[in-house]
């Protein structure tokens, strides 16, 4: 029991070491360095980043850079301040002519143009590419479930976890925990993959978890029953994005399910409560 305690304190000031480090990390830059400018989206699939060489340090701590690498399509008009390069041969303060060479604000311009961005923003380049890397990572894990990889098992659902806890994405556990259920009534132990008849009662489960949630988490249902869902809200909201995303699958999965080669095999009871499940959960 003590060991566990240890432990848990180890996990809790590991991970508050590494969000001081990491917030305190701009403070340490220097002209020339190079760095890793960050701009995390709830949904993953639309993260950004800017890779840049530090040019100058402004008076409030933020840095102008020069691009050397970036994403293009995210809007980066409202995080990042445009700044005509060498301002001395430049009209005025060098901001006559910046929102002409700069239209299109999805998209950097390398030649003629340095951005200031918000110091807020900034990480070391390792650390940052490592960031977003395990970012992408769990989004990996959930899409190959929604693509049904059979290789996905339950110990890499726990993993990516573990992960999500430790890069600020605790809240896609709620959908990793609809995961696991979902991969319990397909496949069974070393892998097997299960007999239609001997999903349905699995599939209770996972459905029982849903019905769950929605009794208590009254937004997360008035998001998943509406009729035209506001994705563009969703996608700002990691835990409402991906348990959408993840109760869609199941319950589309269930409904197939019922008309699977062998299901009359399954117990009359789990039947009818998956029916009755479905019909609670019918999207109108």
């Amino acid at each position: 029991m003590m060991n566990f305690i240890y432990k848990r304190v180890y996990i809790a000031i590991a991970i508050l070491f590494s969000l001081v480090s990491t917030t305190s990390l701009a403070s340490n830059f220097n002209v020339g360095n190079t760095v890793f400018v960050a701009y995390p989206a709830a949904n993953i699939k639309d993260d950004a980043f800017i890779v840049g060489k530090v040019n100058q340090i402004m008076p409030n701590g933020d840095f102008k850079i020069s691009v050397l690498d970036y994403v293009e399509g995210h809007d980066y008009g409202v995080s990042c301040v445009p700044m005509v390069k060498n301002e001395s041969k430049a009209s005025g303060n060098g901001l006559g002519d910046v929102w002409e060479l700069w239209t299109d604000t999805t998209k950097l311009e390398k030649e003629k143009l340095d951005y200031v961005v918000s110091k807020d923003d900034v990480l070391d380049l390792g650390y940052g590419k490592s960031y977003f890397i395990e970012r992408n990572n769990l989004y990996i894990v959930f899409g190959r479930w929604k693509s049904d990889a059979p290789m996905l098992n339950i110990e890499r659902v726990i993993e990516a976890e573990k992960q999500a806890r430790l890069n600020g994405l605790a809240d896609m556990i709620p959908a990793f925990e609809l995961v696991k259920l979902h991969r319990m009534s397909f496949y069974g132990d070393f892998g097997r993959p299960l007999q239609a008849f001997e999903s349905i009662r699995f599939l209770v489960s996972a459905l029982n978890e849903i019905d769950r949630l929605f009794q208590s988490d009254k937004i997360l249902k008035m998001h998943w029953y509406a009729k035209a869902r506001d994705w563009k809200k969703l996608s700002k909201n990691t835990k409402l994005f991906f348990l959408i995303e993840a109760i869609d699958k199941i319950v589309e999965d269930a409904k197939d399910q019922l008309y699977a080669d062998g299901i009359e095999q399954a117990a009359p009871e789990d039947l009818e409560q998956l029916n009755s499940y479905l019909n609670k959960l019918k999207r109108r």
